[in-house]
């Protein structure tokens, strides 16, 4: 995956709090605030059999709300990264050492590690049921909840922030070659103005290792049928992990109609979304909303005794 598909955080993150194979639901740009599943760190020999490692030096990351190819400062090593919330325009961070580390596989990583842990497993379940429930699906916003699977991050060690504080447009080479070479000297709190109607803050600094960008895959689950499932095990044909989902106890209908999940359709195939189809526009009415009835569904799951919830 290119480097455009990390995103740019406005604070460094704790290494043992942000970890590859962690599931974030919906707010990737909150990660820790947001509804989460930390898996554990991966060390030594667990590290270099399941990821890629890179050590770098003076690193430049540059994040912006839409990361265009043809920004590039000719003299520095910039990498073009999106910003973890859009609402920002743009965003340095420079480092004097880093690490970039990605998931060799993460589709395997994903089947082999992260499906069969208990607790990850069991925080899905309670995020997909709660999603599949009849009080988020027969609301105006429904849809699938975005659950995102965090394959890479950068971790950087004296690392210093800079921000755009203007409204000013304009973007070329030439300023960011000057912003580049300002930085040095720009104390924390401390602004450069370098024409144009761009003013720049230094808005941190932290000598030691954060993670400051991650990479996330969008991973989804699908109903299939027990037949389904039943049939392609008698033929011997790759199956993807299942689970099953709690019943739903915020079911709308009556009690004399079958509960909103047929019996034969109880599972949930777990996949990672091809790229391609990971970007979809969503108005921030919907999504506040969405994300409202979600989290009322969790929490009354989160609530109700076990021997309601199966089936």
């Amino acid at each position: 995956m290119d480097d455009d598909s990390f995103f740019l955080y406005g604070i460094g993150e704790k290494p043992d709090a942000l970890t590859l194979g962690s599931l974030v639901l919906e707010k990737y740009w909150m990660p820790l605030i947001a509804r989460h599943y930390t898996h554990d760190p991966l060390r030594g020999e667990y590290l270099e059999a399941h990821a890629w490692t890179s050590k770098l030096d003076n690193l430049v990351l540059h994040g912006r709300t839409r990361v265009s190819p043809g920004i590039g400062v000719s003299g520095f090593d910039i990498v073009d990264l999106r910003l973890a919330w859009n609402k920002d325009q743009e965003r340095y961070v420079t480092a004097k050492s880093g690490q970039k580390i990605t998931l060799k596989d993460p589709k395997a990583f994903l089947t082999t590690q992260i499906l069969p842990n208990p607790k990850a497993r069991s925080t899905l379940k309670l995020w997909l049921s709660s999603a599949r429930s009849d009080y988020v699906m027969n609301m105006r916003w429904a849809r699938r909840p975005k659950i995102w699977f965090l394959t890479g991050l950068y971790l950087l060690s004296g690392a210093r922030t800079i921000v755009r504080k203007s409204s000013s447009t304009h973007i070329d080479v030439g300023l960011s070659s000057a912003i580049v070479g300002a930085l040095g000297g720009v104390p924390i709190g401390g602004s450069v103005s370098l024409g144009q109607g761009d003013m720049w803050e230094m808005t941190m600094g932290m000598e030691e290792e954060h993670v400051w960008a991650a990479q996330y895959r969008l991973i989804d689950a699908k109903y299939i049928s027990a037949s389904t499932s039943a049939t392609k095990q008698n033929e011997e044909m790759a199956l993807p992990p299942t689970m099953s989902l709690y019943k739903d106890i915020l079911n709308l209908t009556t009690d004399a109609v079958v509960d909103a999940v047929p019996p034969n359709r109880a599972a949930e195939v777990i996949t990672i979304v091809p790229e391609e189809a990971e970007e979809e526009e969503e108005s921030e009415e919907a999504f506040k909303e969405y994300e409202k009835r979600l989290e009322e569904a969790i929490r009354m799951f989160e609530a109700a005794p076990p021997r309601f919830l199966e089936r």
